[in-house]
């Protein structure tokens, strides 16, 4: 028998979490389910622990291979995937025991290529915040109306004074496997490979269906650990997605799309800074940091030209702060808006 969804597990180093991701998928109220952990080389007891799960669980595959990164980790899971669809799942996070019976039953009913959700951000086992979809309760027929939602996936228009990014991630959605399959979709081993992934999977989609579900749990922690090793592979890794995506941009012949990708060149600047931010190392090195992503030739010739004008005024305020090499009012700006962050979240 086919099972009903393959839900697709890379793991990389989060020993510590992994229990509960994986606790949480045998918890699901919808049985007929496959659960495929993918030990991408991991360093501590993942690979050990998943197979102690398969050992108990029919319905676990474990599949062990080098160190590749996590589009290619997926890849390895979507090759011995056997389920109707197929949905994402990270590691270090969990879902709620109805999550994937919701998606398959709104699937079925809708005959969707694919079905996409909300989620909720949890930070010391509380939820921060909740972020139900924008287009929640809408099922999309035709490929014209898809592709106007598809484009959101480049960036913010121009005048779009949103602040949040459309929603992105595959570990939202459920995605019919023949529809990955014929069409040999794959992920990338690239910065923000869930874009570059939903770019062709959205071209590829007949039907989409939204809901207004939120029972992915994004952990969403302080984890300072990851920003001790910044270094310039940073700005290489922000580079190399920014070209791909605008590559893809051009293949569209939309000048609004390359707009789109101009845009989220400069909000990479703002997460960029906010990583350096975060960095445990000197105020002198993050401005050195700061300066040599500013400098960037490939970055710096897709801000040229874009009416920065037209951004929301803080945006704006920071992009000028960073064209005129003013990294103290930068970083001072990033402070700011961390504080007000943390202050909307409460």
């Amino acid at each position: 028998m086919i099972p009903k969804i393959s839900i697709v597990v890379p793991m990389y180093g989060v020993e510590k979490y992994l229990k509960t991701c994986v606790d949480s998928l045998l918890d699901q109220t919808l049985q007929d389910i496959e659960i495929i952990l993918v030990d991408d080389g991991s360093p501590d007891r993942c690979g050990e622990i998943a197979d102690e799960y398969a050992s108990k669980h029919n319905n676990i595959k474990v599949v062990h291979q080098k160190n590749a990164g996590l589009g290619p980790a997926r890849n390895s899971g979507i090759k011995v995937s056997t389920g109707d669809y197929i949905g994402f799942v990270d590691s270090d996070d969990w879902v709620q025991k109805t999550m994937f019976e919701k998606l398959y039953n709104v699937a079925k009913a809708n005959d969707a290529d694919i079905v996409v959700s909300g989620h909720c951000d949890w930070t010391g086992g509380t939820i921060v915040r909740t972020k139900r979809h924008p287009l929640a309760g809408k099922t999309i027929h035709d490929k014209l109306g898809i592709e106007t939602i598809r484009k959101n996936l480049y960036g913010h228009a121009l005048n779009d004074a949103d602040v949040e990014a459309f929603p992105m991630s595959v570990w939202i959605a459920i995605y019919r496997r023949t529809m990955i399959e014929y069409n040999g979709l794959v992920f990338q081993n690239i910065l923000s490979e869930d874009i570059i992934f939903n770019l062709a999977a959205y071209k590829c989609a007949e039907v989409m269906t939204f809901t207004d579900g939120v029972e992915y749990c994004y952990r969403k922690e302080d984890q300072a650990s990851i920003t001790q090793s910044f270094s310039e592979a940073k700005l290489k890794k922000y580079e190399d997605f920014l070209s791909t995506l605008m590559q893809s941009a051009i293949e569209e012949e939309d000048d609004n799309c390359i707009l789109r990708v101009k845009r989220k060149a400069i909000d990479c600047c703002r997460l960029y800074v906010s990583q350096v931010a975060s960095a445990n190392i000197s105020f002198k090195k993050k401005k050195h940091y700061m300066d040599t992503f500013a400098k960037s030739e490939l970055i710096r010739s897709y801000w040229k030209d874009y009416p920065i004008e037209s951004l929301p005024f803080q945006q704006r305020l920071f992009q000028e702060a960073i064209l005129s090499r003013n990294y103290g009012l930068a970083l001072f700006l990033n402070w700011i808006r961390q504080i007000i962050k943390k202050y909307v979240r409460k």
